[in-house]
């Protein structure tokens, strides 16, 4: 929840979970978003052998030096072009507030890195936020005859929306358009409500296929969350415009999640996540749930083999927070 969501009444907040959204997007699209947001490295990996996520790596980190609730970290190996192995710290920042150490932040994170894994670590940064000035693109210690410098490569949204993003219709850019939109929208329900409603309107003159759409639209739907009365009219105005436009492609299978309640509608969702995977739908389901799950136990979740999943979905029921998701994850000796 932003800084601004939080102040608003119970009735009024849009409970939107930026950090899973992006995470989802990263990991299930890494070639695509590291193409977009920093090409001079994407063209420098073999995508044609499987990065590995170091996700019990970077969980060290964070825990030896903090984590804050407004922004993603995602540590992962590629092999590079030229036959060598190398991990890439991707950093997002998410935060609406002022930040006067963020280099600092970014610089320890790195040499944390290099530290306890004696890798040498590249670092990205994209920039989600709102600030048209703000672009900290490096970290700078002089004293003497000291000198201590750390540059990273930065993705400022807002810039490549003016620039080379300006007619982009790739899938990580609509996902980019939406969270700028949230974070415009965090405290207004029905401009979140109208911003939603074209964006998703746009995919489908975009001549993406159905199966595209739907994907899209499951991040979209995930990173802008509205307040349910707008939701329901939301996915009702939906029904009506694929109607009217013969394109049932969003609502044959979220209509019925929407409006029967992410329990009721679990196992027929579960049919559809078995192929994208179930635990992103359990995660989705469990962040609306019990709130941001910690990294370790998102892991966890990913980890359940499709039995465990299922057993998983029975047990939503009596999980209300994080604590109780915990016991159920230690009765199933993970």
């Amino acid at each position: 929840m932003t800084e601004i969501e939080s102040e608003l009444p119970a009735e009024e907040r849009q409970d939107s979970d930026y950090d899973g959204a992006w995470k989802e997007t990263i990991r299930l699209h890494l070639p695509e978003a590291i193409q977009k947001g920093f090409p001079a490295f994407a063209n420098l990996i073999d995508w044609n052998c499987e990065p590995t996520w170091l996700d019990k790596e970077i969980s060290q980190i964070i825990g030896r030096f903090g984590h804050r609730s407004r922004e993603v970290d995602l540590l992962f190996k590629v092999r590079l072009l030229d036959g060598r192995d190398q991990w890439i710290l991707c950093h997002l920042e998410i935060q609406t507030q002022f930040e006067p150490d963020f280099s600092f932040r970014i610089d320890l994170y790195n040499a944390g890195l290099k530290w306890m894994f004696q890798q040498d670590v590249v670092t990205l940064v994209i920039l989600a936020d709102l600030r048209p000035d703000w672009r900290p693109n490096v970290h700078r210690f002089e004293l003497a005859d000291f000198r201590s410098v750390r540059e990273f490569p930065i993705c400022k949204l807002l810039d490549r929306f003016a620039t080379d993003w300006i007619d982009d219709k790739s899938l990580v850019v609509q996902v980019a358009r939406a969270q700028i939109a949230a974070l415009r929208t965090s405290s207004d329900p029905d401009a979140r409500f109208n911003a939603k409603t074209q964006l998703v309107r746009n995919l489908y003159t975009m001549g993406y296929t159905s199966d595209s759409i739907r994907e899209i639209f499951r991040l979209i739907d995930w990173m802008m969350r509205l307040r349910p009365d707008l939701d329901r009219r939301f996915m009702s105005e939906l029904v009506t415009f694929e109607e009217e436009n013969r394109m049932p492609y969003v609502t044959s299978i979220e209509r019925m999640a929407k409006e029967d309640g992410f329990e009721k509608g679990l196992e027929k969702g579960l049919e559809k996540g078995r192929e994208q995977g179930s635990a992103t739908l359990l995660l989705r389901i469990l962040t609306r749930k019990c709130g941001s799950l910690p990294e370790d136990v998102q892991q966890q979740i990913r980890q359940l083999k499709l039995e465990q999943s299922q057993e998983l979905g029975e047990a939503l029921l009596d999980i209300k927070s994080v604590e109780d998701l915990g016991i159920w994850l230690k009765t199933t000796n993970l």
